[in-house]
């Protein structure tokens, strides 16, 4: 069964940016890695493509997904938790690896930019990480070609004139050309751009423009204009202040079909280092603040470092008792806050969807193997169908006459396992049809058998496939028209109430192989009608 859970997960990826970790059957990490599309890297694993990738698949039972805001934030997650974990099947990265950060010597007379891959409470601010250093060097080029800011050390109270970059438009000499007043100004500027505040700082240099060109200060005010015209043209990045973010744990409580569960972001030294999922029982299912107060009183009573602050998307009601007594527990003053805003808010927003994404991926878990389960005692089958093949035929006259199988493995749909026929005897004759397309696929052994096939149509469908299959393998059909099941040797079709896991299972089979049987009859035709056209 752990091949078929490990198909499970994997289709039901978002189609979202995020952090993947592979999981053996004992639940060790075997390998992390990051993708723009979480969907489409996963599947494809399916089809390895050397002989790594194939040893981390059969050595996989489970693929867990965690989803970031963007590629930038999911490669940062991966990079922190490869290091946390080190799995085995990932490349051992240098233990001194850190990514770069923009710093703000503000706390200077004349304060410089600088690249750092360390950060220290200097008073500076610092932006990123960054985790292209071309990225690092474009960002600070801008910075300066924008508002001027100096990327020297020098003492400049020593210096007798400008230096090269302020002639070419990197710099605005401060002490020497640009007063301290003028150039704190700028330096306030450059930190709300850093800061990703584009808009606000874009509305501020519009007030200055006009202020500028009253006073027939235009050399300034088309300098200003100019960097009006690049922050409209920016799109907003992620760009914490790794100041301001200290160490605290982000909590996002969320609930799915009566189900709860608490996601908790770990930000140590100015990143998330660890995003853990808490499933909720009992009362604690049915209240937001008393699930979130019960959780802190029970997890942080154990856990070995608390941070100094706990955000959470809910807060209890006794919030100052709670605070008190866990900052005497862990003699370290704690506060439990709800944030409303900034760089907090957009974290909180990423634990809830971490959340609900969890709750959702473990729902359709339960729901894979409830209708695989409920499938076997409706139809008091031997054994659990883990593998179901579903067949459809497609046509329109007798030009064009294909089929289709489709694979459910452990109630998920197994697209790699997907085979299309071309139907040969050019005839419309669904039973017939269906009978050669059963008859070709059971020749290829090559392909493992199911424990279950089911195809489309009523009884002349199933007395026609059934001659083709195997005997020891079950075979039934499903009828569009009732959803009524065939049964080989039962008169009467069976029929299951509409919320029948398994039965919704059994459409979910059918409805995909009819997909991909048209699919492919449309393909068809429309390579007929370019070849056609080429021919006049």
């Amino acid at each position: 069964m752990m091949i078929e859970q490990l198909i499970g997960d994997i289709n039901a990826a978002p189609r979202k940016a995020g952090v993947y970790l592979f999981k053996d059957a004992a639940d060790r990490i075997l390998y992390i890695g990051k993708a723009d599309n979480l969907a489409d890297r996963l599947k494809s694993y399916l089809s390895p493509a050397d002989a790594k990738t194939s040893r981390l698949v059969k050595a996989a039972s489970s693929v867990e997904t965690i989803l970031t805001a963007n590629a930038h934030e999911a490669l940062i997650l991966e990079d922190a938790l490869v290091k946390q974990n080190q799995p085995r099947y990932n490349v051992r990265l240098r233990d001194d690896k850190n990514y770069p950060y923009i710093k703000v010597a503000v706390g200077e007379r004349y304060p410089y930019l600088e690249v750092v891959r360390r950060i220290t409470l200097d008073g500076s601010r610092y932006f990123g990480p960054y985790t292209d250093v071309r990225h690092v060097r474009k960002t600070m080029n801008l910075v300066s070609e924008l508002f001027g800011i100096r990327q020297c050390k020098y003492m400049l109270s020593e210096m007798e004139r400008p230096c090269l970059k302020y002639d070419v438009g990197r710099c605005c000499a401060p002490h020497l050309i640009t007063s301290e007043a003028e150039y704190r100004k700028r330096v306030e500027q450059a930190v709300s751009f850093l800061s990703g505040d584009y808009k606000r700082l874009s509305r501020k240099l519009m007030g200055e423009i006009k202020n500028k060109s009253k006073i027939l200060d235009f050399e300034e005010a088309a300098r200003l204009k100019k960097t009006v015209d690049v922050l409209d043209s920016l799109s907003v990045r992620q760009n914490i202040d790794s100041a301001k973010l200290v160490d605290m744990d982000v909590l996002g409580y969320a609930t799915v079909d009566g189900r709860a569960n608490i996601c908790q972001l770990k930000i140590r030294k100015h990143r998330v280092v660890a995003v853990l999922q808490h499933p909720l029982t009992g009362v604690y299912a049915d209240s937001e603040a008393q699930a979130v107060k019960a959780f802190i009183k029970q997890h942080y009573v154990t856990e070995d470092i608390t941070p100094k602050l706990i955000v959470s998307s809910v807060v209890p009601g006794d919030r100052s008792l709670l605070q008190e007594n866990l900052s005497k527990l862990k003699k370290v003053k704690v506060l439990i806050v709800k944030s409303m805003r900034g760089s907090k808010r957009r974290l909180t927003e990423l634990a809830l969807e971490n959340s609900i994404h969890h709750l959702k991926q473990e729902k359709l878990r339960g729901e894979r193997v409830n209708g695989v389960d409920a499938l076997r005692k409706a139809l008091k089958l031997d054994g659990i169908p883990e593998r179901i093949e579903g067949y459809d035929i497609s046509n329109l006259g007798d030009k064009f006459v294909v089929g289709s199988m489709v694979v459910f493995t452990d109630g998920a749909a197994d697209k790699k396992e997907y085979r299309r026929f071309r139907i040969r005897s050019g005839v419309q004759d669904d039973p017939a049809n269906l009978a050669e397309m059963l008859s070709r696929r059971f020749g290829h052994v090559e392909w493992g058998f199911p424990d279950l096939v089911l195809l489309d149509g009523g009884r002349a469908q199933l007395n026609a496939g059934r001659k083709e299959v195997p005997e020891d393998i079950p075979v039934i059909s499903l009828a569009k028209r009732l959803e009524e099941i065939y049964l080989v040797g039962v008169d009467n079709p069976l029929s299951l109430p509409a919320d029948h896991p398994g039965r919704l299972l059994l459409a979910e089979v059918r409805d995909e192989a009819h997909r991909f049987a048209k699919k492919y009859h449309t393909l068809k035709r429309k390579k007929e009608f370019i070849e056609d056209n080429i021919e006049r």
